[in-house]
C-alpha cells in the first residue's frame, strides 16, 4: 500500500487514528509534510523501525567483513551423496544413451 501523506495540521487532528494506522496489523507509514518546506517526517510503528535498524546493522556488518558466515545452503528436500559412491548420474546417462541408440536404430530401418 502506498504511504499516507498528511499536512502537520491534519496529522495533529488525526493523531490517535494515525497511531492505530502505523501500529496495526498491516502497518503503514504516514508521511507528514509542511506547507512551504521540502522537509518531511515519517511516522512508522516501533516494530517496523526495529526491523529496519536490524537490517541496517546486518548490512554494515556484511560491508565491513565482520558478519558471521552464512550457514550452508541446502535446498529443502534435496539429498546428500554418500562419499565414494561415484557419480550417481552416470548410470542414468548410460541408460538414456542406450535408449537413444535403440530409437535411432529403429528409425534407420
Amino acid at each position: 500500500m502506498p504511504p499516507v501523506f498528511l499536512s502537520i495540521s491534519s496529522a495533529r487532528q488525526k493523531f490517535f487514528a494515525l497511531f492505530e494506522t502505523v501500529t496495526g496489523h498491516r502497518s503503514r507509514k504516514v508521511v507528514i509534510t509542511s506547507r512551504g518546506s521540502a522537509n518531511r517526517a515519517v511516522l512508522i510503528g516501533e516494530a517496523y523501525f526495529n526491523d529496519l535498524e536490524s537490517a541496517a546493522k546486518r548490512l554494515q556488518e556484511i560491508e565491513s567483513g565482520n558478519a558471521a558466515p552464512a550457514s550452508a545452503f541446502k535446498l529443502v528436500g534435496s539429498g546428500r551423496i554418500a562419499a565414494g559412491g561415484g557419480d550417481p548420474v552416470t548410470d542414468l546417462r548410460a541408460q538414456e544413451h542406450a535408449l537413444t541408440d535403440k530409437k535411432l536404430a529403429s528409425l534407420g530401418k
